[in-house]
């Protein structure tokens, strides 16, 4: 894609991404887990990426790709800014493709906390993977003991609100063993950066759009991502996983005290 050429509305789109820090870091840590000379040839699906410009510069990697939107007004700015048609993921997390369609899916940041049965979300990823599929997949990671839990769900309000939602490593690990094997881990989004993220969260749940979000926004994360340059030794607040598929096995799954699964318990809010 040219971006030197795009029509006017496709500009404030390139923008606004520019702008939102969080997505730059996103796109950038899945091209490095993605790279340019073994996509030839291979057949991709990014799953809710917040910015169809996020999509555009992975297709910029090679292979030929789809996409699936969060909803259906992303769909329809996604299929406009990227000249093909992009459908929905399910309500349920259905992924409507058929089984051993891709090489690889891209799982956006946000997705995974946002279903209300992650395990059989990963079983859709998993079915439409071809047997030696891939997995990238990003959410907000919990550090033990970090002010980022309490804002967070302070941000949420005593709300069962997705910004309070975090995996641990062993968590997210233990809910794609059953069908993957993780070959890599990644983090992204540094202190500074994650204190400005949770303040996009807060105000985009107030009804702010995003011209307005850059507005307030933008040299926040500037300042945000200078400041974590100092603090590059420390894991993000999220975090990237690479998994390779294996076929799928149920494991019997332990069952605490009050009920609740283990991917439950942590699945933390905060």
């Amino acid at each position: 894609m040219d971006f030197n050429s795009l029509p006017e509305q496709s500009r404030v789109l390139l923008d606004r991404f520019k702008c939102l820090l969080p997505r730059r870091l996103e796109v950038d840590c899945i091209l490095k887990t993605l790279p340019h000379r073994k996509m030839g040839g291979k057949v991709l699906l990014d799953i809710g990426m917040p910015s169809p410009v996020m999509s555009a510069l992975m297709r910029e990697n090679g292979g030929a790709w789809a996409s699936l939107a969060r909803s259906p007004e992303n769909a329809a700015e996604a299929s406009e800014f990227l000249g093909v048609e992009v459908a929905c993921l399910g309500a349920d997390g259905g992924v409507p493709f058929e089984q051993h369609s891709f090489d690889v899916v891209v799982v956006s940041l946000g997705m995974l906390i946002a279903m209300e049965d992650p395990e059989f979300f990963i079983k859709e990823c998993h079915r439409v993977l071809k047997a030696s599929g891939e997995l990238i997949i990003s959410t907000q990671y919990k550090k033990s003991f970090s002010i980022v839990n309490l804002l967070r769900r302070r941000a949420a309000g005593g709300r069962d609100a997705l910004i309070a939602r975090a995996y641990t490593e062993r968590g997210l690990f233990g809910l794609l063993k059953n069908g993957f094997d993780v070959m890599a881990e990644d983090f992204y989004s540094g202190f500074f950066v994650e204190l400005v993220r949770i303040r996009e969260y807060s105000l985009t749940m107030a009804g702010v759009d995003e011209a307005e979000l850059c507005k307030d926004l933008g040299w926040r994360y500037k300042l945000a991502e200078q400041l974590d340059f100092f603090t590059f030794w420390a894991k993000g607040f999220v975090i990237l996983v690479h998994a390779q598929r294996h076929q799928w096995r149920e494991r019997t799954v332990p069952v605490l005290a009050d009920g609740r699964k283990i991917q439950e318990a942590v699945l933390t809010h905060g």
